[in-house]
Parts: C-alpha cells; structure tokens; sequence
C-alpha cells in the first residue's frame, strides 16, 4: 500500500467515491464481502470493517439474508483551507492586532497629556 492509510479505509473511500458519483445509487446492491475482497484484494475481515463503517455513517444498510444496499449518498465536503491559508490569515490578523495595540498606545499617550 505505501500510503500508511489502512486498508479498510482505502476500502471506504472507494465505495464512497462510487456512492458519490452514482456508479452505486440509492436502493442499489453493493458486491458481496467475497467480490469485494477480491476487488480489493483484501481480507474479508478489512471488508466487513468498511462496511460497517459506512453503515454507522448511514450510506449503507444491511438486510439479513439479501445483502447490503445503499441507504444514501454522502454530504459534499466543503473545501478547508490549507495549512498555507490559515497561516496567512493568523499572519494577517497578528499585524491588525499589533496596529491596534500600537493605536491604543498612542491614544493612551495622548489622553495622558
């Protein structure tokens, strides 16, 4: 894997980008734990944990004897910004902050005299 993420992770992710897309869609069937372990090339214990996950997330449900379907598509994520951006805006707001300290002072000065 190289990427230090855990296998059932990428697993999630997958089937999550699928859901996204719609190659999965509400209602649908999902690939049994043996397809997708042989998909994936995983262990069927790194399947069932991503199923799992996905259920406690509500994208997916299971029914007992027909397999497990998908229940929803996942929220959008809003964009974050990068570490670079916040540091900017920390950046930014230590100069206004140091302005306003500096005006403060100056107002102090003057309303001593």
């Amino acid at each position: 894997m190289g990427n230090g993420q855990p296998e059932y992770q990428r697993v999630m992710e997958d089937l999550r980008q699928q859901i996204a897309d719609g190659r999965l869609g509400v209602g649908d069937p999902i690939p049994s734990t043996a397809k997708l372990g042989s998909q994936y090339d995983v262990s069927s214990t790194v399947v069932r944990r991503a199923v799992t996950e996905l259920t406690a997330e509500g994208l997916l449900y299971g029914q007992a004897g027909k397999g497990v379907f998908v229940r929803a598509r996942p929220t959008p994520v809003v964009a974050q910004p990068s570490t670079a951006e916040l540091a900017a805006r920390v950046k930014r707001l230590e100069a206004r902050l140091d302005a306003m300290a500096t005006r403060l002072e100056e107002l102090e000065r003057e309303r001593k005299t």
